[in-house]
Parts: C-alpha cells; structure tokens; sequence
C-alpha cells in the first residue's frame, strides 16, 4: 500500500480510536485536607505525629482502574518545639538550657503516578482501593534562621528570605465510593526534602553560618496524614461491574 492510500486509512483509524481512548478515561477533582507534622533537627523525633493543619486540592486523571496521573495543590504550616521533645538532649536544652522552636507556612504543588495493586470487597457495591503513589513536587516558603545565643532561653526561629525547595511525595492509601460519583480516600503521605532548612538549623546564606546548629543530621522530612474528598467526572462506581472507573 503506498503513502497516499496509507494515509486516509491513518486518519479514519485516529478519528475512531481518539474517543475511544477518550471515553476510557475519567477524572477526580474535590478537596484534600489533613494534618502535617515535621521531622529533623528540632523537637520530637517522630516520623508521623501530626501537630499542625494542611489543607488543598487534589486532582487525578484515571487511565484505567489500575493507573492514574495525580496532582496536588496545598497550604501547609510546619511546627516543632524542643520543649515537647522527646529526647533527653533536646528535651534538657541541649546542655544550656537552650530551647530551639519555629513555624513555618508554605505552599506545595505535588504531581505523580497513582497505583491500585488490588481492592478489598470486590463483591460489594463499592470496593476499597489500596493505592500507592510517587512523584515529584516543590514548596515555596520562609527561610529562617535561629539569632545566637549563649544559652538559658528560648530561641525562637527568624525569617532572612524565601525559597522554593524540592521534595518527594509518595505513600499509600485506601479510597472508596460514597455514592456512585463521590470517592472518599485516606491516605499517609511523606515528603523527603533535598533542604535541611524547613526548620532553621542549617540556614544556606554565607553570613548566617556562625548561626547553623551543630550536631544536624539529614535533610528534612515532613509527613501528611490526609483526606480526600472528590467528585467524579465520567464513569462512576457501578454495582454490577467490579472496576473503579
């Protein structure tokens, strides 16, 4: 078959497959919500212990029941205080009775891969979906830095600017229909960080060096516990059929 046969015969196979592989698809858009703690240098050592509110969007676009591509817009405020460590070092001031604390609010724009290895129920009317996902992301927020001190007092962490830092989204949920259009979801969701900032102790500006503490260990991490709530756009749950979309 030459070229000039080959190609109405392309163009009639694209005009007929494009709605189809259209159709397939369906799309999630609602809310994502939670709490958020932070984990580094300062305050309590645990990976998840939600201390401060993040709220946001959330949107998916679904490939097929197994596979989707997700994106997440959120307001997030991180907080720690060495007095509610753990710890004997920071929890006793560090050996000065020196009490390091901060707040830090930003802004994260996350997007990534969604997978659904297997369902929990798939005879019910709504099955539960387990989900793990991955990605990549950045948040925009404070610097901060921690003003010197000989010891014997509270230092609070203090603004010198602004970035955009890198970080790494992934983690595991459960969602469900509620309703044939509505999804609920449940999700933990950890954030690795390529800053050691988010807190203060490790400022990257030369003339706040003398200020970095000692004794900092890896780069920050920060972990959401959230929910989702999000409506459906195409194929919904369907009593009699076992798929999701």
């Amino acid at each position: 078959m030459n070229s000039k046969k080959a190609l109405p015969l392309i163009l009639i196979l694209l005009f007929v497959t494009l709605p189809v592989l259209a159709q397939e698809k369906s799309y999630d858009f609602g809310l994502y919500l939670g709490g958020v703690n932070y984990y580094g240098e300062v305050g309590k050592k645990k990976a998840i212990a939600p201390n401060r509110a993040f709220f946001g969007l959330i949107g998916k676009m679904n490939f097929n029941e197994k596979l989707s591509a997700r994106a997440t817009l959120t307001y997030m405020t991180l907080y720690a205080d060495d007095r509610n460590a753990g710890d004997e070092y920071r929890a006793n001031g560090r050996g000065q009775s020196l009490f390091y604390s901060f707040e830090n609010s930003h802004i994260e724009l996350t997007a990534g891969i969604e997978y659904t290895p297997f369902s929990f129920f798939n005879n019910s009317r709504n099955p539960i979906d387990f989900y793990v996902f991955g990605g990549i992301g950045a948040a925009y927020g404070d610097e901060l830095y921690y003003p010197l001190s000989a010891g014997f007092e509270d230092v609070a962490a203090e603004k010198y600017g602004t970035s955009t830092r890198l970080v790494v989204p992934f983690g595991a949920g459960l969602k469900t229909f509620v309703g044939s259009k509505f999804m609920l979801g449940l999700e933990l969701a950890p954030r690795y960080t390529t800053s050691d900032n988010f807190d203060g102790s490790h400022p990257d500006e030369p003339r706040l060096e003398p200020n970095q503490l000692p004794n900092f260990a890896n780069n920050d991490w920060y972990t959401y516990i959230g929910i989702t709530l999000t409506y459906r756009i195409g194929k919904g749950s369907d009593a009699y059929c076992d798929c999701t979309l």
